[in-house]
């Protein structure tokens, strides 16, 4: 009799825990059918009117439309550097002073050799004349006359070459002052007093001296991707921003798009320069700019939420209009979509104003 009824009691212990346990699991899928309920609301959107433009975003660097390089036409040190880093010059103002010891050392020497063959010069000639009349007069052979015409042609062309030489240096010694080609700003000045620099024998060679350009005159160079690039076309208008001038908003123009695609950071795309109008005085070279291209504008449609239009597997544009029923199935509506941009899409028909539409595609409910 204890074992049987130590048996009952632990047969009802397990029924009991066994039925307080169902009662739980039940309890707690409705508290998660509830949770599923309240955190994955229905999201819906009102048909509503709005404006729509279609831009193209980019961005781009500022660059002075006219910038070029100083560097020496000799080869010379540094004597004085007349403008810093940031100076406003004029064209023709002085740059730099280049060191002319030795360009002044052989324009000594070649006013010189002039002086010299000047000398020769003139008695090769008073020879030349008096073996002339000598030789009319038949009193010296023809081959001393020949001789004395020879000594005075030497003697003109060493002239002429003492000349060219001085020619030469002295045009040499006008390049050691180096004057602004433009008005500009100085952008860059690598060098310093005292430095030695390489006269540039080509356009890739040589020492940089400084680095000058108008900031007048800046535009935008930008890379576009293939798919926006066939929608800009030159004369467009560009609205831009920089980060560096917070509240600054200004346009420009398309200036050129590139014939040919590059590729810049792995990407294909289209060097776009865009022309600064009026740039402001804060813009400098090397500043970014958020480019914003209108392409075109849809004013006062019937819009909705991009993401409230669906694509059927034949390309049919719907949207699902909500129902008043939560358990309602919603009415899957066709319609006739127009201009878009990454917000918004036109509806031309196939709703009204003011109705509901669903943001997300409904779950298809099984068959009863």
């Amino acid at each position: 009799m204890g074992l049987l009824k130590k048996t009952l009691t632990i047969l009802v212990v397990v029924l009991l825990l066994g039925g307080a346990g169902y009662g739980g699991w039940k309890w707690w899928q409705g508290k998660l059918a509830k949770a599923r309920t309240t955190e994955a609301p229905v999201l819906t959107s009102k048909v509503g009117r709005q404006t729509i433009e279609i831009t193209v975003d980019i961005a781009g660097d500022l660059e002075p439309i006219d910038m070029l390089e100083v560097k020496a036409e000799v080869s010379a040190k540094i004597k004085k550097l007349h403008v810093e880093l940031g100076d406003t010059v004029k064209q023709g103002a002085p740059l730099v002073d280049l060191d002319d010891k030795e360009l002044q050392t052989e324009r000594a020497t070649a006013l010189l050799e002039i002086e010299g063959a000047k000398l020769e010069v003139d008695k090769a000639r008073a020879d030349f004349e008096r073996d002339r009349k000598l030789f009319e007069r038949q009193l010296i052979p023809e081959k001393t006359l020949a001789d004395t015409r020879s000594a005075r042609d030497l003697a003109d062309n060493r002239f002429d070459r003492a000349n060219k030489r001085l020619q030469t240096t002295e045009e040499r010694l006008s390049k050691t002052k180096i004057a602004a080609p433009m008005n500009g700003v100085i952008l860059e000045l690598p060098v310093v007093e005292g430095q030695v620099v390489v006269a540039a024998a080509s356009v890739n060679s040589g020492t940089m001296i400084m680095k000058m350009a108008k900031l007048d005159q800046l535009l935008i160079k930008t890379h576009v991707n293939q798919v926006d690039v066939a929608r800009l076309k030159s004369g467009m208008k560009a609205d831009f921003t920089v980060d560096s001038v917070p509240g600054l908003k200004m346009s420009g123009r398309i200036d050129r798009i590139a014939p040919t695609a590059t590729i810049k950071n792995n990407i294909k795309g289209f060097q776009v320069e865009i022309r600064i109008e009026k740039p402001d005085e804060r813009l400098r070279p090397g500043m970014t700019a958020d480019v914003v291209v209108p392409i075109s504008k849809a004013e006062n449609v019937l819009a909705v939420p991009l993401t409230a239009v669906f694509t059927e597997p034949d390309s049919t544009k719907v949207v699902f209009l909500a129902a008043a029923d939560p358990e309602a199935v919603p009415e899957k509506r066709p319609v006739e979509v127009g201009v878009s941009n990454i917000q918004f899409v036109e509806i031309k028909s196939g709703l009204q104003e003011n109705d509901t539409v669903l943001l997300t595609r409904p779950p298809v409910k099984p068959a009863s």
